[in-house]
């Protein structure tokens, strides 16, 4: 037992190709490349745990790398930056797993240009960068992760353009399969901001009105946004302590229709209950409103099912 969580060793990944009696050199490995780009959800670049067992997972996935990946993680020059190398993968890993636990078929969408992550921006916590690069780059030459590129259409047509999409190979998975993680170690990380200033409207889902995308800008503190602030961070803090489920369900995940007519598949679990507020066109008087908790994606007919820590819930109207 460690700090409280009891946990197995996981196999380090040169076993991984013989794990529970299955032999599986790379020439041999699933066909898995095989996957559904629409499927998925942007990856969550505040994903963050400190539990034992997922730092053993980054070190391993590291140590296996050669010197040369290595460096093409952890960059070449003396400047290691905000954050390092190791802190990109363990984020990428992180979440890569998180996907896979609660829904095997989602992949992640992974933005890769040079402007995709503004590393001192108060919405990158983990001041996360274009080293991200590097890191799906060794982890698709190392078979852990499949990788599909992006699409872009310069006639003007968004319909189809999408970010690079990333998802965990049959080998991935195998030593993911080894981790006992209890469903509260794996969050987001202390600092997340979740006071965000949006320069265009959004609707009832958060989603922006429109066909451009709504972007959350920079803005400076008042003593308001402080208090908003410490507010919601309390209030995140219960519900990150809280088990919260539908008990009527007999999967953990619901489908529903964006408003461009979309689909989009909900995880009923552990991992979406982070809550921001949300202000548009650039001024605090507009919006305000709080968005993020899965139970807010859902009809009527499930909310009467919810229940906080095995309890039954009465919805207030």
């Amino acid at each position: 037992m460690v700090n409280g969580y009891y946990y197995k060793k996981a196999p380090v990944l040169s076993k991984l190709y013989t794990m529970k009696g299955r032999h599986l050199p790379r020439n041999e490995q699933k066909n898995d490349d095989d996957f559904d780009v629409w499927h998925s959800r942007p990856l969550d670049v505040h994903r963050w745990s400190d539990f034992p067992e997922v730092n053993q997972l980054v070190d391993r996935v590291f140590d296996d790398f050669t010197d040369e990946q290595k460096a093409n993680i952890s960059g070449r020059s003396n400047n290691s930056g905000k954050a390092s190398g190791k802190t990109h993968l363990k984020v990428v890993l992180l979440d890569l797993y998180v996907a896979w636990k609660n829904d095997p078929d989602m992949c992640l969408g992974v933005m890769l240009s040079n402007d995709a992550h503004k590393v001192g921006s108060r919405y990158n916590a983990i001041h996360i960068s274009r080293r991200i690069r590097g890191v799906i780059l060794e982890l698709e030459t190392a078979d852990l992760i499949n990788v599909k590129g992006g699409s872009y259409s310069h006639s003007g047509d968004t319909k189809g353009n999408r970010t690079t999409r990333i998802k965990a190979t049959g080998l991935l998975e195998m030593h993911f399969e080894g981790l006992e993680v209890p469903p509260f170690a794996i969050g987001r990380h202390e600092d997340i901001e979740c006071i965000i200033l949006n320069d265009k409207d959004t609707n009832e889902f958060g989603e922006p009105i429109g066909k451009k995308k709504s972007k959350p800008i920079e803005y400076h503190d008042t003593p308001e946004t402080n208090q908003w602030r410490e507010e919601l961070t309390a209030y995140n803090n219960q519900l990150a302590a809280t088990y919260i489920d539908i008990v009527s369900l007999e999967e953990p995940t619901i489908t529903r229709l964006k408003s461009n007519g979309d689909k989009q598949t909900i995880g009923i679990n552990q991992n979406g209950k982070f809550v921001r507020r949300i202000f548009s066109r650039g001024d605090w008087m507009f919006n305000g409103r709080f968005y993020g908790g899965w139970w807010q994606q859902i009809g009527e007919d499930l909310r009467r099912d919810i229940t906080l820590n095995n309890l039954p819930t009465v919805e207030v109207v």
